[in-house]
């Protein structure tokens, strides 16, 4: 390759010249590169030889520099050798594109790359080139890289609504333990309403039932996907929302997508086998359904978070997955089983058999332990301990043992973990507090007035309403103390006395200020009762003050919106009069003191003359008008420009012109004279 070839060298001159003086005769073929629109040289080319022996051979006796004159009539380097100056190196044989090349897939970020990058775009990473396998090679056992399943043929793509969310993008490192401690950032963030658009989307709190983690069959290793199931579509829904208004949403310092599923992606299993049985999983709604994943190289390890109620799940039935309820009837068709949608209308009730495989209603695991107090054995983590109470065969059998279950709960009991069949049986009557404390203290409207104010004390469970003699013993008691005094008197403290050791502080509450709504803290007059305070205070019982002092500051803010383009031509007239007084004072005195001492040297010389030719008037008065008329000092100055005055030391230098009216006159001076 030639770099700085001059603009009028050509083919057959480098040739030439390569022959005559450097006896280079194996070069195959000399190339310039030109530019297409204006065909002119781009300054580089190219050389072919023979072998590449001839080309390491030039370049050992060559390189790094030669000179290539050219023309010698047209060519400027004999006064210029630089323009002569060629500099060589090897050049890159250009690689023929490959059509059959199509898009890969990163290994790293899983990012769709198209076929002419070598780098990931996002990540940087090398492009993994995929060998071309035999087709006896491709077998299960050995599973080509290019159709590896990364999750995106999961994904729904009309983004119909589903329970399940899928995640993908995931770190190999990602347990179902992170999982599930990234995926809740979908709940809200507060528990009422916000003025911030993001505080308010986001599933409900509780409502993230199960992670679902992808793994390989073979390795256990995780295909850095998952999905999680949500107690409704609704949920999942404004989960989804709440994702999309991060502008990075992240799991283990590394984004994920999400978006929804797809009605294929669990099939449901009618007959498992024992060898698959470690494979499925059950629905949330019905643990008779079996279902797998729908890619048989991998399985779907869960990890529950909130199991369902029986209350909720009764009432959110009706709001199942679509997918999720199309299975479940369907196995409910083919097993003969009744629903208890049906069962509730009055069919046949028929109880399903209960499956092995179901997870058990009764838990005996001990979630900050990690183990299992039914068949005695403790495990690394939550999922271990949920798959073990699933799946575990030493499990279902210490179920069917009575001494085994007194065991369990006898421990249960002992560390103080509570038995979810146990504590869902005592129902507990939710007691409207806020209710309560609107009927003693009352509450305040958005206009800031008080409301619903009443002395009842508060009943003792929301709903009850007390005859009339409980209802005036009600009101003759004092209202219940606060939270904060109940505190102090624990701690001593008796109502009246100041606080600290020697009751020597504070003996009041600290007031607590009511604002109207929309205005904020601290703004003057904000709180409620601000404005009725500073009416009483200025008008003391009479308004006709308070609207003349009104009158008056709207008359005192009119006369000074109307004085202000009066005041404001006065203040451009002063400012430029001023501006007007200060330039002449400075330029005057400058030009004063330039001027000063020239006019003083010609006043001398043309007052000695003026007065010599007065002496003689009578004789020369025509002489003298002609001189009065040349000698006149304005007529001289007139003839000095402000350069020669500035410049001139005293007469000397002012000019021709002035120099030769005073020499004129002198002379005459000195003939009248003489």
């Amino acid at each position: 390759m030639m770099e700085g070839l001059a603009p009028h060298l050509t083919e057959h001159h480098i040739l030439q010249e390569l022959r005559e003086y450097y006896g280079v005769d194996n070069v195959d073929d000399v190339r310039i590169i030109r530019d297409r629109q204006t065909k002119r040289p781009r300054g580089f080319g190219f050389l072919r030889f023979a072998s590449l022996d001839h080309a390491q051979a030039f370049m050992a006796r060559h390189h790094p520099v030669l000179y290539l004159y050219g023309d010698s009539d047209t060519s400027r380097a004999h006064t210029d050798p630089d323009s002569a100056r060629v500099r060589l190196s090897y050049g890159r044989e250009r690689k023929e594109a490959r059509t059959d090349e199509a898009d890969w897939t990163c290994a790293s970020c899983h990012v769709n790359n198209f076929a002419a990058r070598a780098r990931c775009f996002r990540c940087q990473a090398p492009r993994t080139r995929v060998i071309d396998l035999p087709l006896s090679a491709t077998t299960s056992n050995s599973r080509p890289d290019f159709i590896a399943n990364v999750g995106d043929n999961d994904a729904s793509p009309d983004h119909t609504p589903s329970q399940f969310l899928l995640f993908r993008g995931l770190e190999p490192s990602v347990t179902e333990e992170h999982f599930a401690k990234g995926a809740p950032s979908s709940t809200r963030t507060t528990k009422v309403a916000s003025t911030t658009g993001d505080a308010n989307l986001g599933a409900r709190e509780g409502t993230l039932r199960r992670v679902l983690l992808v793994r390989d069959r073979r390795s256990n290793e995780s295909w850095r996907y998952g999905f999680a199931e949500y107690a409704s579509i609704e949920d999942a829904q404004a989960a989804l929302t709440r994702y999309k208004s991060f502008d990075r949403f992240t799991i283990a310092s590394k984004q994920v997508l999400v978006s929804y599923i797809h009605a294929g992606v669990f099939v449901p299993v009618v007959a498992p086998t024992p060898s698959t049985q470690r494979f499925l999983f059950s629905a949330m709604g019905n643990a008779s359904l079996k279902l797998q994943y729908r890619d048989l190289d991998a399985y779907l390890t869960e990890l529950v978070l909130s199991p369902p109620a029986t209350a909720h799940a009764a009432k959110t039935a009706a709001k199942t997955a679509s997918h999720l309820q199309f299975w479940s009837n369907r196995h409910a068709e083919l097993h003969g089983i009744t629903r208890s949608s049906d069962a509730n209308r009055g069919s046949a009730t028929s109880e399903p058999a209960a499956d092995d495989a179901a997870p058990p209603t009764q838990s005996f695991a001990d979630p900050e332990r990690h183990c299992c107090y039914l068949c005695m054995r403790q495990f690394a983590g939550s999922a271990q301990l949920n798959k073990h109470e699933r799946l575990s065969e030493l499990h279902r059998r210490n179920l069917h043992d009575p001494a085994a279950v007194a065991r369990a709960k006898h421990k249960l009991d002992k560390h103080g973990v509570a038995r979810p069949s146990e504590a869902s049986s005592a129902a507990v009557e939710y007691r409207d507090r806020a209710r309560e404390r609107r009927k003693i203290y009352g509450a305040v409207n958005k206009k800031g007035e008080q409301v619903g104010k009443g002395h009842r004390a508060p009943l003792g469970q929301a709903g009850d309403e007390p005859d009339e003699g409980e209802g005036a013993a009600a009101a003759a008691l004092p209202p219940p103390p606060s939270k904060g005094a109940s505190l102090l008197s624990k701690m001593g403290y008796t109502a009246g006395q100041g606080l600290g050791a020697n009751a020597e502080g504070m003996t009041e509450p600290i007031k607590q200020d009511v604002y109207v709504a929309g205005v904020g803290l601290g703004a003057h007059g904000g709180r409620v009762g601000d404005a009725i305070d500073e009416a009483d205070k200025n008008t003391k019982g009479d308004y006709r003050a308070w609207v003349e002092k009104g009158r008056d500051n709207m008359r005192e803010r009119d006369q000074l919106l109307s004085d202000l383009p009066s005041i404001r031509r006065q203040h451009m007239t002063d400012g430029y009069r001023e501006g007007l007084a200060v330039g002449k004072a400075q330029v005057m005195q400058a030009g004063f003191d330039a001027g000063f001492a020239v006019g003083v040297a010609l006043g001398l010389r043309a007052g000695r003359v003026m007065g010599v030719l007065e002496g003689v008037a009578a004789a020369a008065t025509e002489l003298h008008d002609a001189a009065r008329r040349e000698l006149d000092v304005k007529q001289l100055l007139g003839r000095v420009n402000d350069r020669e005055v500035s410049q001139a030391q005293g007469v000397a230098g002012l000019g021709s012109g002035v120099e030769e009216v005073l020499t004129k006159w002198e002379k005459e001076e000195e003939a009248l004279l003489s």
